[in-house]
C-alpha cells in the first residue's frame, strides 16, 4: 500500500514539475534558452499587441465601454511583456558584465 501511494505521489509530482517547467516563461536563465531569441520573440509579441490595440481603438463597431475594456486588457498585456523584456535586458547585461569580469580575471 505504501509503495503504491509513493509511486502515485512521485508520478503526480513529476507531472506537476514538468508542467511548471513547460509553461513557465520566467525561467530565462536555464541552459539552452537564448536570451536574444527570447528578446526578439517578446518584441514581436509587443508589436502584435500594439497593432491589436490600434485595431480595437479604430473599430467603431464596438460600443465604447467594451472597446475601453479591451484596450485596458491589451495595455496590461503590453505592460507585462515590457516587464519581461526589461528583465531579459537586465539578464543580458548581467551576462555581459560577468563575461567581462571573467575575461579580466583570466588575463591577469
Amino acid at each position: 500500500m505504501f509503495k503504491l501511494s509513493f509511486k502515485i505521489i512521485n508520478i503526480c509530482l513529476f507531472v506537476f514539475v514538468g508542467l511548471f517547467l513547460i509553461n513557465n516563461k520566467k525561467l530565462y536563465a536555464l541552459p539552452g534558452i537564448d536570451l536574444n531569441v527570447r528578446k526578439n520573440q517578446i518584441q514581436a509579441e509587443i508589436n502584435s499587441l500594439i497593432i491589436e490595440l490600434e485595431n480595437v481603438f479604430n473599430d467603431r463597431n464596438i460600443d465604447s465601454s467594451t472597446r475601453l475594456i479591451s484596450m485596458v486588457t491589451i495595455r496590461e498585456k503590453i505592460d507585462n511583456e515590457l516587464n519581461n523584456l526589461s528583465e531579459i535586458n537586465r539578464q543580458i547585461s548581467r551576462r555581459y558584465i560577468y563575461n567581462l569580469q571573467r575575461n579580466n580575471n583570466q588575463n591577469r
